[in-house]
């Protein structure tokens, strides 16, 4: 079974970046979707505040204006009457009692009106309610001038002025006063009096802004709420049409009013109400404040929302690629055991024949001529190299013979130092790096000798143009975590023996296939393929664990685990057996091949041996067992 490139991402991951790319893609463009739909509401809410304010502003100008006019109406009213007694009178220059009664008559009951006047056609004021000013020329005014021009309107009116005899701000109107023939004898004047107006435009709710009452002149008749300074007399003309609104400060510096102007008839006066932008949009300010939290409200439950489902995706996208990785690694680690199987079974009947051939080539050596000697030597050093090549699928297969004891990893690498430096060459440097306190590992000490020749050679090979190997040792923790990565572990206590080169190191493809029998990337003849095999089965069998760490072009780290040992035992070497030519004890000798049985049957009979031979039924299982030569004495 061959091992998913690393390069290439699993489609759960590929599925869940997707997804998420979508469900974030889709939540940013609906965000701005509602926040651009809620500021054009807004935004429309505002238009539709300012609107209904410009339209209560239009109404109270068009009312104020109305009741204005109907005020000047009444004045206009008053002025008619007087001129039509006129030519009753004796005309301006008629009995000061009889006119004094007159214009006191009418001015009664007319709050707006300041005083009445007549003048003469010389412009002398002849008579009026204020007898200060009686006798005063009044030549140079408007109304005067107006007298002699019969294209004139029938009432005329004056700038405003300041009452010398009242402080007040007065607006003069005049109507011309005419003899039975036609002609102008003089005029009528009255003064029309705006602080009247201010009682009454104090009771009209302006929302933050004020009511006024002005002059085409510019000057500013009443304003109210009152100003803290009084007035101009007289401005700028002004250049507001008779029904017109709009936005702006009233005064420089000042807040943006909404301002509806509206004419008073053909008297000059304009009427301007204007309320505050900023209290007309107090109402909608709320709403907008109101709405823009529950939009925020939204968006953040919005996302809270896509934040915990991100959050579920990704912990199930990590629980497919951890499934993923198991399963891969439980493939990995199956494919290795039946690779181990395999190899055991046809080590085991290899290693059967090899024990005849051997054992037969041996015997021969004392039975033939000189001259047929150096065949049977070649027989015996091809089947010595047999031999130890099955021992290393063995050592692959874990199904070699073990002596497990504490092994001192330390003494062991030192012991060693000397041979290796001598096998590496002098292009490559070595250092070893010997944690101190070291524990002691439950091992074979000359499978360990044999794990860091292989693994030293390998790095050699590695390492073609010279380099550094480095040897190291520390003592190591495995745990749960660690385990749950790497199936063939247990957690526990380890003791690592690493070796590390600057070779050309490995792509993943042959790193994941690095522990397999017989795979090499070295040249024809250049290597069997069996000295990471070899260590890989040596660590399952010891109970222990290998890793591999490497990358292309920059080096490889191959760590050995050892278990710890805690028996404390040392390894004691076993003595060495007697020795004996003649033997005169019976063998009972149980094996299942055949050829083996024979010749051991005629190997212990040559030696004085009584052999009573048993035929063991030959097992087969799936785990290939091999049976080993039974000897009971």
């Amino acid at each position: 079974m061959q091992a998913a490139p690393a390069d290439q991402e699993p489609t759960s991951a590929l599925s869940y970046v997707d997804l998420r790319r979508r469900v974030l893609t889709f939540t940013s463009l609906f965000g701005v979707f509602v926040i651009i739909v809620a500021l054009v509401g807004f935004g429309q809410l505002r238009q539709t505040a300012i609107r209904a304010a410009e339209l209560r502003a239009q109404s109270y100008s068009t009312i104020l204006s109305a009741h204005l006019d109907r005020t000047m109406g009444a004045m206009d009213s008053r002025l008619s009457q007087i001129a039509v007694q006129s030519e009753r009178l004796g005309g301006p220059n008629g009995s000061r009692a009889q006119w004094q009664s007159v214009l006191e008559t009418a001015r009664a009951g007319a709050s707006t009106i300041g005083s009445l006047s007549v003048v003469d056609a010389n412009g002398v004021i002849r008579h009026s309610t204020l007898v200060e000013i009686v006798g005063i020329p009044r030549r140079d005014g408007a109304i005067f001038r107006s007298l002699s021009d019969g294209d004139a309107p029938e009432i005329v009116s004056e700038p405003p002025f300041v009452s010398q005899v009242s402080g007040e701000l007065l607006v003069p109107f005049g109507r011309r006063l005419t003899d039975a023939h036609g002609r102008v004898t003089g005029a009528v004047v009255a003064t029309f009096a705006p602080e009247s107006l201010r009682n009454f435009y104090n009771s009209i709710d302006t929302e933050g802004g004020s009511v006024r009452v002005l002059h085409r002149n510019g000057a500013l008749l009443l304003e109210e709420p009152q100003a803290s300074e009084p007035p101009p007399v007289q401005g700028e003309p002004l250049a507001v049409p008779n029904h017109g609104i709009t936005r702006g400060p009233v005064v420089e510096g000042g807040p943006v009013m909404i301002t509806s102007y509206a004419s008073v008839g053909d008297s000059g006066l304009l009427v301007a109400v204007s309320p505050g932008e900023a209290q007309a949009l107090a109402a909608w300010r709320q709403e907008a404040i109101v709405g823009g939290l529950i939009i925020a409200g939204l968006l953040i439950a919005l996302s809270l929302a896509v934040a915990l489902i991100m959050r579920q995706l990704e912990a199930r996208a990590a629980a497919e690629a951890a499934l993923l990785q198991q399963q891969q690694r439980f493939a990995e680690a199956q494919r290795l055991e039946s690779l181990g199987q395999l190899t055991g079974g046809v080590a085991h009947d290899f290693n059967n024949l090899l024990t005849v051939i051997v054992s037969s080539a041996d015997s021969l050596l004392t039975r033939v001529s000189e001259d047929l000697r150096p065949r049977v030597d070649s027989i015996l050093y091809a089947a010595d190299n047999a031999t130890n090549l099955i021992k290393q699928l063995l050592a692959f297969s874990r199904r070699q013979a073990l002596q497990l004891s504490a092994v001192d990893v330390n003494a062991t690498v030192t012991a060693m130092e000397d041979m290796l430096s001598r096998s590496l060459g002098v292009r490559v440097e070595t250092e070893f790096v010997l944690a101190d306190n070291l524990w002691r590992a439950h091992a074979d000490r000359a499978q360990v000798e044999s794990a860091l020749l292989n693994l030293s050679i390998n790095a050699r090979d590695a390492m073609p143009e010279g380099g550094k190997l480095t040897v190291e040792t520390h003592n190591a923790h495995l745990d749960s975590h660690y385990a749950a990565q790497n199936a063939d572990v247990m957690p526990g206590d380890y003791i690592a023996l690493a070796v590390t080169d600057t070779g050309i190191g490995m792509t993943p493809e042959v790193r994941d296939r690095a522990l397999e029998p017989f795979f090499t990337t070295k040249g024809v003849g250049k290597g069997s393929g069996l000295g990471l095999s070899m260590v890989y089965g040596f660590a399952r069998q010891s109970k222990g664990h290998v890793k591999i760490y490497s990358e292309f072009g920059r080096g490889t780290t191959v760590r050995l685990y050892l278990p710890r040992d805690t028996t404390g035992v040392e390894e004691i070497p076993a003595a060495p057996p007697a020795s004996s030519d003649e033997g005169v004890e019976t063998i009972l000798l149980v094996e299942d091949d055949a050829q083996v049985r024979i010749f051991a049957t005629s190997s212990l009979a040559e030696r004085g041996y009584t052999v009573v031979e048993g035929q063991m039924a030959r097992r087969r299982s799936h785990n290939l067992i091999p049976t080993r030569t039974s000897i009971w004495c």
